[in-house]
C-alpha cells in the first residue's frame, strides 16, 4: 500500500513566557514525524526502481505575513501553502476543499492560540468522511495500512492499523528530535498558491458571541490522595490524636485527685 499525498497542518503557536507568536510544538512534531514518514517511503520506492514520490504539504490557515510561519521553515518545511483567512471564516471548510484528495492529513493535539478547542482535526475528519486515530506517538506504513502507535494512561501503549485517507493527531509526548537550521529558513519560503485564492466561506456562527474576561479567583488545587494500607485508614478513624496532657503514674491517690482538678480548674471546667 502507498501514499501519494501527506498533508501536515500547522498553527501559530505561543510562547509560554513571552507570549510572543512562534511555531506550534504540538504541529512541529506532527511535522517532524510527516517529514520521516515521507523521506522513508521515498527511500523505499527509490530503491525498489519504481517512480511514485510520496508528495509532503505542509499548510497552514490564517494570515500568511505572520513571522511565526518561518519556525517551520527552519524546522525542515520547504514551503508552506497558506490559505489567507479573516477570524469569520469557517477554516474547516476552507480546509475540506483543498485536502480533499490526501491520503494522509497530520496534525498536532491543539492549538496554543486562538479559541484552543482542540476540535479542528475531528470536524475536519468528519467533514471529508476520513478515519481518525488519536494520541499518535508513531507512525508507519505497512502493507495492511498505516500502522499507529497510540499513547494510553498509566505508559501504556497500542498499535492499530488505519485505512486510509485517515486523520492522525499526533500527541506531545511523541519521541520527534526536532532540529533548528537558520539555513532551512533562509531557503524555505511561504506561499499562497493560486489554487488557494477562492473566497472563504463566511461562519456567521464563528465565536462572535464570546466574551473574555479575567479570572475571578484562583483554582482550588486538589491534594493527592494518600496512598495507605487498610489497616492505617482503620487506625485513623478509631485512634483519636493526642490534644496534650500529661499521664501521671506515681503518687498516691491524693496526689492523682490534686492534678486532675488543677487540670479541671485551668481549662474553666470547674468553678471549685
Amino acid at each position: 500500500m502507498s501514499i501519494k499525498n501527506i498533508a501536515v497542518l500547522v498553527s501559530v503557536g505561543r510562547h509560554p513566557v513571552s507570549g510572543e507568536a512562534r511555531h506550534c510544538r504540538n504541529d512541529s512534531l506532527a511535522m517532524g514525524i510527516g517529514l520521516a514518514l515521507t523521506k522513508k517511503i521515498n527511500a523505499i520506492s527509490t530503491s525498489a526502481g519504481t517512480t511514485n514520490k510520496t508528495s509532503l504539504r505542509v499548510m497552514h490557515a490564517g494570515n500568511p505575513d505572520n513571522a511565526a510561519l518561518k519556525d517551520y521553515l527552519a524546522l525542515g518545511a520547504k514551503n508552506i501553502d497558506v490559505i489567507a483567512l479573516t477570524a469569520e471564516c469557517n477554516i474547516i471548510e476552507s480546509l475540506a476543499n483543498e485536502l480533499t484528495n490526501t491520503d494522509l492529513i497530520l496534525t498536532g493535539s491543539r492549538a496554543e492560540n486562538g479559541q484552543d478547542s482542540g476540535l479542528v482535526p475531528y470536524l475536519l475528519a468528519e467533514r471529508l468522511s476520513f478515519s481518525l486515530v488519536a494520541n499518535a506517538l508513531e507512525v508507519k506504513l505497512t502493507h495492511e495500512g498505516l500502522e499507529v502507535l497510540q499513547f494510553l494512561p498509566k505508559g501504556k501503549r497500542r498499535s492499530v492499523i488505519v485505512q486510509f485517507p485517515a486523520v492522525v493527531i499526533v500527541h506531545p509526548l511523541a519521541p520527534v528530535e526536532l532540529r533548528h537550521a537558520y539555513s532551512q529558513q533562509v531557503m524555505g519560503s511561504v506561499s499562497q498558491q493560486p489554487s488557494l485564492r477562492f473566497t472563504p466561506v463566511i461562519d456567521q456562527d464563528n465565536g462572535l458571541q464570546w466574551q473574555k474576561q479575567s479570572t475571578l479567583r484562583k483554582p482550588i488545587k486538589l491534594k493527592a490522595r494518600e496512598n495507605k494500607s487498610g489497616h492505617a485508614r482503620m487506625l485513623s478513624a478509631t485512634v483519636s490524636e493526642n490534644k496534650g496532657g500529661a499521664v501521671v503514674i506515681d503518687g498516691n491517690s491524693v496526689e492523682k485527685a490534686q492534678v486532675i482538678l488543677r487540670y479541671l480548674r485551668e481549662h474553666r471546667l470547674i468553678n471549685f
